[in-house]
């Protein structure tokens, strides 16, 4: 039950995620998106293997929590930033409040 709860979180990221590519990218450019975000999932799946196989000691821990870390607080500058200065197509998308 633990398994099932925990990855819950994770598995509606993804859904949400796939929901806006799928509605906020035009027809045109669907093909272009798609095959970008596999190339760029590749990479990160190549960097994390590359990771996995330089810090396979437990004594890396540390340092490997603080890469995943640093990731998270990365990814989450880039979607402020994203937010913070949308572009005409993405206020047609989604309702900007801009008291909140």
């Amino acid at each position: 039950m633990d398994k099932v709860l925990s990855r819950l979180g994770h598995m509606s990221y993804d859904v949400v995620g796939a929901q806006i590519l799928q509605t906020g990218i035009p027809a045109s450019k669907a093909n272009l998106i798609a095959t970008t975000e596999v190339s760029v999932a590749s990479l990160a799946e190549s960097v994390m293997l590359g990771v996995a196989i330089m810090a396979n000691d437990v004594s890396h821990f540390g340092f490997v929590a603080m890469l995943s870390l640093l990731s998270v607080v990365g990814a989450a500058w880039l979607l402020c930033r994203w937010l913070v200065n949308p572009t005409d197509v993405q206020r047609s998308l989604f309702s900007f409040d801009p008291q909140f």
